[in-house]
């Protein structure tokens, strides 16, 4: 009996394949595209021709002219349930169109390169109505809505920092290969749209339990889920009121056929949203529209970054880049029963910027143990010019009485002095201090002695001054030993020597604690 389910499920699967003649080609790009025909003689496909042919100067016209799925409203009335609840809300439909503007260049051009049909260019229309920043209750993210399994298994890295499922340009290429193997694995389109909302083994049991009903297996027919039931119509919807909105009372301005965003790479990075805005000229919501991938508003990396910024605001940016200044976030070794609200004060910010890119464990507003956090460098990455004739500084005094919630971090920024030369001036600091301890400040006011100016480097590999940050370290989730050694500035084989747990293997483990200073 199982051979024979299988059997007639494989030839349901077939008469589904034959039914829409697939082709493939390979062009230049070594890229496995589409093509297909067969279509209805319904008069709108009749008039749709490629998308290479439609007109240059709009991207709505690109897209009208590469429609090519069947979806007459007379064999499935879903669709025009979903025209009539789209028609009735075009405030709604104006900010979604707005928002996909940004975006739409992009994903028509890879919708075009694989030759699939134009309407799955406006499927995040359903998924998100192009919300970058969508999550839905089965924690699907991103405009392209991957829950995590999916997203890892199609290349989509997620830890604390960075949200792959959030990447436009890469949730976009993961979305069109999914979409492109649900459609080699059921030949036809509805039924991949239908897959990539329920998942492939919801529609093939659905296939399944019609062929053995002797039922048809087209999508209208299957028992599928009521929101994969309405999934594909809600698509066509949509599909019907771009190629006629003035039908359904609602203006499309025109979108014209370039490129809305240009990518930077940075060699790695360590800076907050709102700096990089800034940069850019924009504000930090235009800038998240376009570089959504980041949870905790922080670009923190020791790997390559892309970031997309406007065309017309690209060369500004990377001048910016150059030339401007930015807080850099690094680690800074909270104590037990720290104050975030002092911390925040000694650098000079506000306690919810810097919950907003920390994740504390508070008891009445105090550390309930040490924890790692990350607080802003100012003005790191600057490109200074020294003149011949320098301003002169403040000197720092001689000695300083430490006072409450002072840090090693605090009391060196104030006097622009390094934790490591803190740390020198003072044997056995080893990183803690306490209320009414005196330190002796090193001077602070050396300068270039040399007559010619000199320029500091932009450089996007931050690293971690020897400091004199305590020793320990407590694991965060995602970190792994090669990380955290890049990260303090020690080699591997010294937090093996520290860490004698680490020396025969490198697993390490969130809540874990490590040395990563030599006592």
């Amino acid at each position: 009996m199982a051979k024979i389910k299988i059997n007639l499920l494989s030839l349901a699967v077939l008469a589904v394949l034959f039914s829409q003649p697939v082709q493939a080609i390979e062009p230049d790009s070594g890229i496995q595209t589409l093509e297909w025909d067969g279509y209805t003689d319904d008069d709108a496909f009749d008039r749709a021709v490629p998308a290479e042919a439609a007109s240059p100067d709009d991207v709505w016209e690109r897209i009208r002219k590469g429609f090519k799925i069947d979806g007459d409203a007379t064999k499935n009335p879903l669709i025009a349930l979903h025209e009539s609840w789209y028609a009735a809300r075009p405030d709604y439909v104006r900010r979604m169109l707005e928002r996909s503007r940004r975006y739409l260049f992009h994903i028509v051009q890879e919708v075009d390169r694989r030759a699939m049909p134009m309407e799955i260019a406006l499927l995040p229309m359903v998924e998100s109505a192009f919300n970058p920043t969508a999550e839905s209750s089965s924690s699907a993210s991103g405009i392209w809505q991957f829950i995590p399994s999916t997203g890892r298994h199609y290349g989509l890295r997620q830890d604390n920092w960075y949200d792959g499922r959030r990447d436009f340009t890469a949730a976009t290429n993961a979305a069109l290969d999914y979409l492109g193997k649900l459609y080699l694995d059921f030949g036809d389109w509805k039924l991949a749209l239908a897959a990539y909302n329920c998942g492939e083994g919801c529609v093939a049991r659905a296939i399944e339990k019609n062929v053995q009903q002797g039922l048809p297996t087209n999508y209208a027919s299957l028992p599928l889920p009521s929101e994969t039931r309405n999934y594909v119509p809600k698509l066509l919807a949509i599909r019907d009121l771009i190629s006629n909105p003035e039908r359904y009372g609602i203006a499309i301005d025109t979108l014209p056929n370039q490129p809305y965003f240009r990518q930077v790479t940075l060699r790695s990075a360590s800076m907050d949203i709102g700096s990089a805005a800034r940069l850019a000229g924009m504000s930090s919501d235009d800038f998240i529209a376009l570089n959504a991938a980041f949870p905790r508003k922080l670009i923190r990396s020791d790997t390559p970054v892309n970031l997309l910024v406007p065309v017309a605001k690209t060369d500004a940016f990377q001048r910016n880049l150059q030339t401007g200044s930015w807080d850099s976030w690094q680690p800074y070794p909270a104590q037990k029963g720290e104050r975030a609200a002092a911390i925040a004060r000694h650098y000079g910010i506000d306690l919810a910027t810097l919950e907003e890119h920390n994740q504390f464990h508070l008891k009445r507003g105090k550390l309930m143990h040490d924890q790692t956090i990350l607080v802003p460098v100012r003005n790191h990455g600057a490109i200074v010019e020294r003149n011949d004739t320098a301003l002169p500084a403040v000197a720092a005094p001689a000695r300083l009485e430490v006072q409450r919630g002072d840090t090693l971090f605090s009391i060196a920024r104030r006097y622009g002095l390094t934790p490591a030369a803190l740390d020198n001036a003072n044997p056995g600091l080893d990183g803690r201090l306490t209320t009414g301890q005196i330190l002796l400040l090193p001077s602070a006011t050396k300068t270039n002695q040399r007559g010619t100016a000199t320029i500091q480097s932009v450089s996007f590999t931050p690293r971690i001054a020897k400091s004199a940050s305590p020793a320990r370290y407590i694991v965060q989730r995602g970190d792994t030993l090669s990380a955290i050694a890049r990260r303090f500035d020690v080699s591997l084989s010294n937090l093996r020597l520290w860490n004698p747990v680490f020396r025969k293997h490198s697993t390490v483990r969130a809540g874990q604690r490590m040395i990563v200073r030599k006592p």
